[in-house]
């Protein structure tokens, strides 16, 4: 019994991990502070973080205020990473296109910037 199950389990093993994964042939790209001001490319059906710094105590948080979302799509809310120094906002990128991806932290969306963060993306 005991090597029925083993085998089994083994079996169950190599079975999944043939399997293919949904990130397959796709790449996820990390956008921060490095990138400002650059062009950054990326595949369709590619995954991009923006991940910008927070400032410890302050009330404002970051709003994309500008992408076009027919070329990059906003996949999720912004997630705070642990810690607390940064926080990660989700893209996926849609189909081919360029667009600018802009950033304010600020107390409010309508408030003054505090800081900007902007970079070009380029999806082929």
């Amino acid at each position: 019994m005991r090597r029925l199950l083993a085998t089994s389990a083994l079996s169950l093993g190599l079975f999944l991990g043939a399997c293919s994964c949904p990130w397959e042939g796709r790449s996820v790209w990390l956008a921060n502070a490095a990138s400002e001001g650059k062009t950054l490319e990326a595949r369709s059906g590619d995954e991009l973080l923006l991940d910008l710094a927070l400032t410890p105590g302050s009330k404002a948080k970051w709003f994309v205020v500008e992408v076009d979302e027919k070329v990059l799509e906003r996949k999720g809310p912004a997630e705070e990473q642990p810690g607390g120094a940064s926080v990660r906002i989700p893209f996926h990128a849609r189909r081919p296109g360029v667009t600018d991806l802009v950033a304010f932290y600020a107390t409010a969306r309508s408030a003054p910037p505090e800081k900007t963060f902007r970079t070009t993306v380029w999806v082929r």
